[in-house]
């Protein structure tokens, strides 16, 4: 067989409900939602693992998203029973409602979750071009023409940009996640509180040491290749030079934790949110421009994939969706036929993997598509079915199927 026509096989593997049960960033939700319930003098709500999964079949997968969700669901049922409580900030709005003495009914999440879904499938609809929606910002645009005008400086204190480190529920789940010390380390602030390392405390790999150990083994062989593709956040490229070596100011370590903790730390390269990041300042974007569902976060998981490194991948990925430019190591897969295989436990995710194959096709190269769906959880395999070639329990089962 000539080299030309030998097939490469890539794969791309999410991390959270793929290679790790993030039991840490579920913990950590679960307690900065209290956090806040108790800032409004309320009981504990503690959210359950089943509304966090329909939380992320919705696609609601990043906690900044869920967790001002479900502050904000709390003020609306705060407001329903005494619409003085509304303050001009989030933290005067909180100290009313608490001074108020309000028993405040349990409100439904999943029920807001699934209401998200459909205006993220409208807005999908309306817009053909890829353009990535925040759900966030979604919710506080249907919010804004319900509430009063006096209701929505709080709101937007809590919707307006999750990924400000300054949006007070970001800024607490940050701290539950990495603890206060690397949460100053990171942003170079003090954090609101003190809290060990919840992704460090709680954490599980999915991925088994048999696992691990075949998947080193079939990277060996020539055209085979691998990458971790998550949303979390991380630091910025790897093979970046320059002065952003130590603690790069606002780049949290959590996709750099969980391929520590999976023992993957500098055998597979890392697409996670820090190096979309870094991409987006670059080009005078923001990270939610790049980062997954954009298919500008599954190329450059691909490219690296393909030649293990980070940089010139994320590069190439911009210049093909922006410039329809085929550089770096997207152009040096027209050597040979591609098959792209993506392990993922939202539908977004493959859906964004699933648009770059396109995008590559589109550019002249043979590249196909194969989407692995994990979950052992109904609502998350409902929404995989329809876009998965196939739904399994777990990775290592996916995986086997694969490397045989």
């Amino acid at each position: 067989m000539s080299y030309q026509n030998h097939r490469s096989t890539l794969l791309l593997f999410d991390v959270d409900g793929v290679l790790i049960h993030p039991v840490g960033y579920k913990a950590a939700l679960r307690d900065m939602v209290n956090t806040f319930a108790a800032e409004m003098g309320q009981p504990a709500i503690d959210l359950t693992f089943d509304e966090i999964a329909v939380f992320e079949a919705c696609g609601l997968t990043n906690e900044w998203d869920s967790g001002a969700m479900c502050i904000s669901a709390l003020l609306l049922a705060a407001w329903e029973q005494r619409s003085n409580t509304v303050r001009a900030t989030l933290r005067d709005t909180l100290t009313a409602i608490r001074a108020a003495n309000l028993a405040l009914p349990r409100p439904d999440f999943v029920g807001i979750a699934r209401e998200i879904a459909q205006e993220i499938a409208r807005e999908t609809a309306r817009h053909t071009s890829g353009q990535h929606h925040i759900p966030t910002a979604l919710y506080l645009g249907l919010l804004e023409k319900r509430v009063e005008a006096t209701a929505l400086p709080p709101l937007r204190e809590l919707l307006g940009d999750v990924y400000a480190i300054e949006t007070p529920t970001t800024r607490a789940f940050q701290t539950y996640t990495l603890g206060h010390d690397l949460f100053h380390r990171t942003y170079q602030q003090s954090a609101p509180f003190e809290s060990a390392s919840y992704l460090e405390q709680h954490d599980i790999a999915l991925l088994s040491d048999h696992s691990r150990e075949r998947l080193a083994g079939w990277l060996h062989a020539d055209g085979n290749g691998a990458v971790i593709y998550t949303a979390r956040p991380s630091l910025p490229p790897a093979d970046l030079s320059g002065d952003l070596s130590g603690d790069p100011l606002g780049y949290a370590p959590e996709g750099d934790l969980a391929a520590r903790l999976l023992k993957l730390d500098g055998v597979l390269p890392l697409i996670g949110q820090g190096r979309v990041g870094w991409l987006a300042l670059q080009n005078g974007r923001g990270a939610a421009d790049y980062v997954k569902p954009s298919p500008v976060q599954a190329l450059a998981a691909i490219g690296a994939a393909a030649s293990g490194t980070e940089r010139p991948a994320l590069e190439a990925a911009a210049a093909l969706v922006e410039q329809n430019q085929l550089l770096g190591p997207l152009a040096e897969l027209a050597q040979r036929p591609i098959h792209v295989i993506v392990f993922e436990d939202s539908a977004g995710g493959i859906r964004a993997v699933r648009d770059a194959a396109a995008r590559l096709k589109n550019a002249g190269l043979d590249v196909t598509c194969e989407g692995i769906g994990i979950s052992p959880h109904a609502n998350k395999r409902a929404a995989l079915v329809d876009i998965a070639d196939r739904v399994v329990d777990d990775v290592n089962v996916g995986l086997e199927s694969v490397l045989n």
